[in-house]
């Protein structure tokens, strides 16, 4: 913690004579309103994090190498710390951020990595003044505002994070993840018209690209779901699962859809699949009980409530 400490503290002052004059004014402390906010597709942090890439264990030794006969590299230092966050290393990434910026300053790009190295870190206070300073830079950077919408809204800004969204939706009209996003923002601020019309763009707009992505058929989903349409969402939740088999979520979301619509059979067996892709996840474990206990299993739905109270003890603990 000492050495995180230290990098903050030497990268703001490296940096602190190259951002003074561009700074933007901080963000406003915000309400959070009473309902929760969905998880808003993928978490950023998820997002940032990736899966182990052989290459990238090669590139880092290059960039080792090279350093060794020039240590004073930047390009070679700031190379090294994006190789070093794509390998979930992000301690490591912000200790060379940091050497780097004190031979050149960095451009937008680099500090918007320096600002999802500390997403990685769940330190999105740092994330959002980092990202800001980016955007001074270059106030219509399209990732770095997607960036901090997406930040803003996990601190629960949400009227901050919208604002952000509609910029970026100024910016660039046809911005599916902007749209995605904004339609989140409605929904936490309780704002349904909006979130659903803005939810269903998102959807409409994947489906028309033919995109990959579950996300905004997962997202609209579970909105409608929320709202009490168990057959509305129903359509979009198989879809989600369709694109993503191995996301609990979309089976477990899907399933909660498909009891609510008197298919308990299916229903079930969706759920079934959800606990065994997240057997620690407690809500899984509770919605596979309820489950159960619809369709007259009730020592299976026990077994379920006791092992889902078992993993919410075991989260309060961690």
């Amino acid at each position: 913690m000492q050495s995180l400490q230290l990098v903050k503290a030497v990268l703001t002052v490296l940096l602190a004579t190259w951002t003074t004059a561009i700074q933007t004014p901080p963000v406003p402390s915000q309400q959070a309103p009473d309902k929760a906010a969905q998880p808003g597709g993928i978490s950023l942090g998820h997002e940032v994090s990736a899966p182990p890439n052989p290459s990238l264990v090669e590139t880092e030794a290059r960039l080792r190498a090279s350093l060794e006969h020039n240590p004073d590299s930047a390009d070679t230092l700031y190379e090294l710390a994006l190789v070093l966050q794509q390998q979930n290393k992000s301690r490591e990434s912000l200790e060379t951020f940091t050497r780097a910026a004190q031979f050149k300053k960095p451009n937008v790009a680099e500090l918007r990595s320096v600002a999802l190295d500390y997403v990685l870190l769940d330190d999105y206070d740092d994330a959002v003044h980092w990202l800001r300073v980016a955007l001074g830079m270059e106030p219509n950077n399209a990732a770095v505002l997607y960036s901090l919408g997406r930040c803003l809204y996990t601190k629960n800004l949400f009227p901050d994070a919208e604002k952000v969204y509609r910029r970026l939706l100024a910016i660039d009209p046809a911005n599916l993840k902007a749209e995605e996003n904004l339609g989140l923002t409605y929904d936490a601020q309780n704002d349904p018209q909006n979130a659903e019309q803005a939810l269903r763009t998102s959807a409409q707009w994947a489906k028309e690209r033919g995109l990959k992505d579950p996300w905004p058929y997962l997202d609209l989903g579970i909105f409608l779901l929320d709202q009490a349409r168990a057959a509305d969402a129903q359509p979009f939740l198989e879809k989600a699962v369709e694109l993503d088999p191995q996301s609990p979520w979309a089976h477990e979301k899907l399933g909660m859809a498909l009891a609510a619509n008197g298919d308990s059979a299916r229903g079930i067996r969706e759920l079934q699949l959800a606990v065994g892709l997240a057997p620690k996840d407690p809500k899984a474990h509770f919605e596979l009980g309820r489950a159960y206990r619809s369709a007259g299993q009730v020592d299976k739905a026990h077994g379920e409530f006791e092992l889902s109270k078992s993993l919410y003890g075991e989260h309060s603990q961690n």
